[in-house]
């Protein structure tokens, strides 16, 4: 396997223990002959040991120290371990050695890089009888004539092309993913399916498996790239807001709806609009195949509509229902209630959402995501909310998902709350009661409802010119512009309420906003029509 060859380039096959060191596959079938065999880690590594006897040894278990794969199938998580009676083991925590006595056990570490903490584990259990796999592979004998190993990448297209295809299609099997695990536009589609349907198969691919989804949703690892395909290849539309993995192939009878990562309004150009694209090759192949499969678009704007069609070079039926996942906006009081009780804040206060958005690695360039330095004047910010609004007031940080935790090690004040990991921005919008913002297009979900909306941007010539092409002037944006703290004070002084409905309802005609709280329902109309009339568009 492709990691382990990694590991013994790295070394990571030398322990400077010479009796470790000279472990051989020999071994370690001498020795579980008449043993229980348990394996430690459930990391990618582990398909080495499926490669090699897939359901021809007995297995009694596997342990992780991951709280977050714990209770879950082998196979959930190990591509070659799905389909085999071995892989629906469970995976524990160390207390599995309890059931056993220490001799009647031998544990294979499968572990590349911590197998020397794991060892000690094992000592500390009593273990005495434990090889390291990646020691075994290093010291196996290879023939001399052996070719290079067939990559990743091959095995993933023969998979598809030689298994899955020919399983049948089936229309009411619907596949998510998103940019988060359970999120998105997919989230509020797949609720609205459930309300309508119960003899749907949703299937959603999560990183974390961990991840709260509702009853009648099955979770997949999308990690295990066997069941990512087997899943993908079966269902008969795929709701993605992300493009489409390149070892997939879209079968006849599939549809493809693209919902992508923001709602009705998108302040930068994207995709194959955006000048950068035209100098990355790989990037653009990726959306120029993209144009080809998805079948429809779901816009929430007439503006929407227009800069998706020159973004993903879309030419066919765009499904202009509104944005699922802004329905959340009007469900202020649920949300506010929620989000509240998760944070255990003070009910009786108010809310001020900061969400900035990421910024571009300068040394790395735009492939890399970095969280710029927050400015912003936390005790004069909280200071002007309570003069202008009255009452006490929360200052909530959402960072980017792709920089959420680089706010975790600041220090910050009693009323700052760090909400960066929360899974849902949208439910953190409709809770809030003003939201703070530079360059994200979530400025425009709060203007949906009429809620507050000031910009703070600092660096706002340096983003203009070295970050994104922006589909809209700036300036001409319904909401104040400050690039000082001084200047976000006085904003939020002289707001008059009258004047930013004035201008905010002027806004949303002109971009031919669609928004009203009801965008899933819709789309889950059009889908559930599709599969009843045979899946057929």
């Amino acid at each position: 396997m492709e990691i382990i060859n990694r590991a013994i380039e790295r070394g990571k096959h030398i322990s400077g223990n010479k009796e470790l060191d000279g472990q051989t596959w020999e071994d370690f079938e001498k020795c579980s002959e008449r043993k229980k065999v348990i394996l430690f880690g459930a990391g990618a590594s582990l398909g080495c040991y499926f490669e090699r006897y897939g359901d021809r040894k007995s297995l009694e278990g596997v342990i992780d120290n991951d709280p977050g794969k714990q209770g879950f199938s082998i196979g959930e998580f190990i591509p070659e371990a799905f389909g085999l009676r071995s892989g629906e083991k469970k995976i524990s925590d160390i207390s599995l050695l309890h059931a056993y006595p220490p001799d009647e056990i031998v544990l294979l570490i499968t572990s590349t890089n911590y197998y020397e903490a794991i060892i000690e584990q094992l000592r500390r259990a009593g273990v005495k009888n434990y090889f390291v796999l990646v020691i075994l592979e290093a010291n196996e004998k290879k023939p001399p004539d052996e070719g290079p190993e067939e990559s990743i990448d091959l095995r993933k297209t023969y998979f598809a092309k030689r298994c899955c295809v020919q399983e049948k299609v089936n229309r009411k099997k619907i596949f998510f993913k998103a940019f988060g695990d359970y999120a998105d536009h997919g989230k509020y589609i797949t609720e609205a399916l459930l309300k309508k349907r119960k003899d749907l198969d949703l299937v959603w691919s999560v990183n974390d498996m961990r991840a709260k989804v509702p009853d009648g949703v099955r979770k997949i690892y999308a990690g295990n790239w066997k069941r990512f395909i087997y899943e993908m290849e079966t269902s008969g539309m795929w709701i993605l807001d992300l493009p489409v993995p390149p070892h997939i192939i879209k079968r006849p009878g599939q549809l493809y709806i693209q919902t992508k990562h923001w709602a009705s309004i998108t302040l930068k150009r994207f995709y194959l609009d955006a000048s950068a694209f035209q100098t990355e090759p790989e990037k653009k192949k990726i959306w120029e195949r993209e144009k080809d499969w998805i079948d429809h678009i779901i816009t929430g704007s007439d503006f929407d509509t227009i800069s998706c069609r020159r973004g993903f070079g879309f030419e066919g039926k765009v499904l202009q229902y509104g944005s699922p996942r802004s329905d959340a906006l009007f469900s202020g009081e649920k949300n506010r209630k929620k989000v509240y009780e998760y944070f255990a804040l003070d009910k009786v206060k108010k809310a001020l959402l900061y969400a900035p958005t990421y910024r571009f690695d300068r040394a790395q360039g735009k492939k890399i995501h970095e969280s710029r330095n927050i400015e912003l004047d936390f005790e004069r910010l909280h200071t002007v909310l309570k003069r202008r609004f009255g009452g006490g007031w929360y200052l909530l940080v959402r960072l980017h998902p792709s920089v959420a935790h680089a706010f975790e090690t600041v220090e910050k004040p009693d009323f700052v709350v760090d909400v960066s990991l929360y899974d849902d921005s949208q439910e953190l919008v409709s809770a809030s009661d003003i939201l703070v913002s530079d360059y994200s297009s979530i400025m425009f979900e709060a203007a949906f409802v009429d809620k507050p909306v000031f910009l703070y941007a600092t660096d706002l010539q340096e983003y203009i010119t070295k970050e994104y092409e922006l589909l809209i002037p700036y300036r001409e944006l319904p909401f104040a512009v400050a690039e000082s703290d001084e200047e976000l004070e006085r904003n939020i002084l002289r707001w008059d309420p009258d004047l930013y409905r004035s201008r905010l309802e002027s806004f949303l005609r002109k971009y031919g906003v669609c928004e009203d709280g009801h965008a899933s329902e819709r789309t889950a109309a059009f889908i559930i029509n599709w599969i009843e009339e045979g899946g057929i568009e």
